[in-house]
């Protein structure tokens, strides 16, 4: 049954169905990438909602930036915790929403109200890092299952995924790609460009690897595809081709020690870390190529961004990934060294000019075919959607 809307300014009788968003993970990597662009879109996009942020209370100030009529609220509790529940719980009854949409498959325990929900992946089901954080998953789940009147994901990868590992009706799951930003491909100052690979210490040319250091990211078979792409005497010498890892946790500790025991050296492979969106761009506009060598992708934005930034791109076929990159990537064997290897000799070192300057057309031809804002649009359709339900 629908939810009775709420009236505001009952002298004129006007009608407004109160939503709710929250966006407590605009730093979590490609969530929060997903998170902070439906911000950006939906001012301009809403029409006859009215929206309410919830938001940790220090991104209050960036978040009225880009949605200054936007309704905030304050969570302080961590991700992931119990507290959130019980304090998200307490904030929606104070509220009083008509539907909530949680980016994330862990929507609160006790919400008032009717749910959408984004998966972005099933990545914490299949790669859990313990027992405990995989029966933390299947609860939260199940209780998508139990309350969300709709499902949203990323790519008919993910939709499959739902519907038969989460069990999921297929009727109320929806595919709303992800997007890249009209100007992600602007043509940046060359001189910003050098500043910034001088201040990062990056010499040309690279590959570059936007990741979060997780074990699904597949940097172990990257460094051991990497070794064999380059030639032993080049690596004595520091010359050849660098490998660049950046992104939030592309620095862990984990990731540090991978890259020792691999035999590259410091000279060849640099781990960035975080970076922001203008810093993260300028990586990508001068690199040689982008790597994306997951076991496992949802989506995979480093692929879309690379292809916007006139980037060749170089990705494993699973997941979302060949969905992302259509016909304009180089797709490889997931989990074959030998293929990521014959991948890299192919783009780094095989394409002839006009073969590259190809491949660049196709890629940002690709990449046009998605866009936030069709994102954000899609998004707010699925809110009538599930209203109707």
């Amino acid at each position: 049954m629908r939810p009775i809307p709420r009236v505001v300014g009952s002298d004129r009788g006007e009608i407004v169905v109160r939503i709710g968003f929250d966006v407590r993970m605009l730093h979590f990597g490609g969530i929060g990438r997903y998170v902070s662009a439906l911000v950006r879109h939906y001012p301009g996009l809403v029409r006859g909602e009215e929206m309410v942020l919830f938001a940790h209370p220090r991104d209050f100030v960036s978040i009225h930036s880009h949605a200054p009529n936007f309704d905030l609220h304050g969570i302080s509790s961590s991700i992931y915790s119990i507290a959130e529940h019980f304090e998200m719980a307490l904030q929606l009854r104070r509220v009083g929403l008509d539907l909530l949409h949680v980016p994330h498959y862990t929507p609160p325990l006790r919400a008032p109200c009717p749910l959408v929900v984004t998966i972005h992946d099933l990545i914490h089901l299949h790669y859990p890092r313990s027992r405990l954080h995989e029966a933390y998953t299947r609860r939260m789940l199940s209780e998508v299952r139990r309350r969300a009147s709709m499902v949203l994901v990323g790519s008919q990868a993910v939709a499959q995924d739902v519907v038969e590992c989460a069990d999921i009706e297929p009727e109320r799951v929806r595919v709303i790609p992800y997007g890249v930003e009209d100007d992600w491909a602007a043509p940046s100052e060359g001189t910003e460009v050098e500043a910034f690979l001088r201040r990062m210490r990056i010499e040309r040319p690279y590959v570059l690897n936007v990741t979060n250091g997780l074990p699904h990211k597949g940097l172990p078979l990257l460094l051991e595809a990497f070794r064999e792409f380059l030639p032993e005497a080049l690596r004595a010498e520091g010359g050849g081709v660098r490998l660049v890892l950046a992104g939030r946790g592309s620095n862990r500790p984990e990731v540090m020690e991978d890259i020792a025991d691999c035999g590259l050296g410091e000279d060849t492979v640099l781990a960035l870390g975080g970076l922001s969106e203008r810093e993260m761009r300028l990586a990508y506009a001068s690199a040689a190529a982008v790597v994306v060598a997951s076991d496992y992708e949802g989506f995979g934005l480093p692929v879309l961004e690379g292809l916007a930034a006139g980037v060749p791109v170089i990705a494993s076929d699973v997941g979302g990934l060949p969905e992302a990159a259509g016909d304009a990537g180089f797709l490889f064997e997931s989990g074959s060294v030998a293929a990521l290897v014959a991948a890299l000799y192919k783009v780094v070192l095989g394409l002839s000019g006009e073969e590259k300057e190809q491949c660049i057309r196709e890629g940002i031809t690709q990449a046009k075919r998605f866009s936030w804002e069709t994102t954000a649009r899609a998004t707010l359709a699925a809110y009538q959607r599930a209203l109707s339900y």
